[in-house]
């Protein structure tokens, strides 16, 4: 499916490497759908695999509705999925087939755990300790679909140890994509992994090594109304899961509470809502 004259204009409007005024951006849930239509477009005229062995697995907004209500908008952006073995397979979405209709049983904890952890936690301003095990919660289907996940490469990959300059290179042909979900989905708070965090933000801003601050193993810096923040990625081994997760919570509430002492509240909490 080929990207319309109507669709290059609507992505026009605002230059690829722009964010500016994102966090103050109030979405509907009809604009999303427009803006997620065209990205399909999109991701179906770049990502295309010459082998034919697959197609493209598409991601972004979990539940629209969800998406759009919620008063703290989280992103993620980590490598590629998977799905056969010889990097076959594809043509479903990882949002409409699985995040949004399975539960959290079914889905593999090594990575989704630590994701539904650092958002129940930025939800109900909790750390590690303070939170009930996933299995424990009320909902951590409702946690977790109030995301949005992409990868940068949208073929179908390996199950592990994903090649470093291989997600690179698909980074570098996706780029207009990968800056468009981020500018369409109005995130306030991205987390993204290497080599995706620094190849997103050397296009976005050419100056943000000067600013990123460090709170553990996570790293943080705001690009005008985006808090970027750089983690390992979810299915790590270096450190553990409870580190993890209170250094990715305690960045974003650093970054938050350095915004406020200068003025510039970008945006808030919410109460028990997982």
């Amino acid at each position: 499916m080929d990207i319309t004259p109507n669709d290059e204009k609507r992505i026009g409007k605002q230059p690829a490497g722009s964010v500016d005024g994102l966090a103050h951006v109030v979405l509907s849930p009809a604009s999303l759908r427009e803006s997620e239509a065209i990205i399909q477009r999109m991701i179906e005229t770049l990502y295309v695999d010459l082998s034919g062995r697959a197609e493209p697995i598409s991601d972004g907004v979990i539940n629209v509705e969800l998406w759009c209500s919620s008063p703290l908008r989280v992103m993620w952006i980590l490598k590629e999925p998977w799905d056969g073995e010889d990097s076959s397979g594809g043509g479903w979405s990882i949002c409409a087939d699985v995040l949004n209709v399975k539960p959290v049983s079914e889905l593999g904890h090594t990575t989704w755990h630590p994701i539904i952890y650092i958002a129940f936690g930025l939800f109900n301003n909790k750390t590690y300790a303070g939170m009930p095990c996933v299995r424990d919660m009320n909902s951590p289907e409702g946690v977790l679909r109030r995301l949005a996940f992409i990868n940068v490469k949208k073929l179908p990959g390996v199950r592990w140890g994903a090649y470093t300059p291989g997600i690179l290179d698909w980074y570098i042909r996706g780029r207009k994509i990968i800056l468009e979900q981020i500018r369409a989905y109005c995130p306030h708070v991205v987390f993204a992994c290497s080599p995706n965090f620094p190849a997103i933000l050397n296009d976005l801003d050419c100056g943000w090594r000067s600013r990123l601050c460090s709170v553990g193993s996570a790293a943080y810096v705001w690009h005008e109304n985006v808090l970027f923040v750089h983690v390992y990625h979810p299915g790590q081994t270096q450190i553990t899961r409870e580190n993890y997760v209170n250094d990715a919570l305690a960045a974003v509430w650093q970054a938050m509470g350095r915004q406020q002492r200068s003025g510039k509240t970008r945006f808030g909490h919410e109460s028990d809502l997982a």
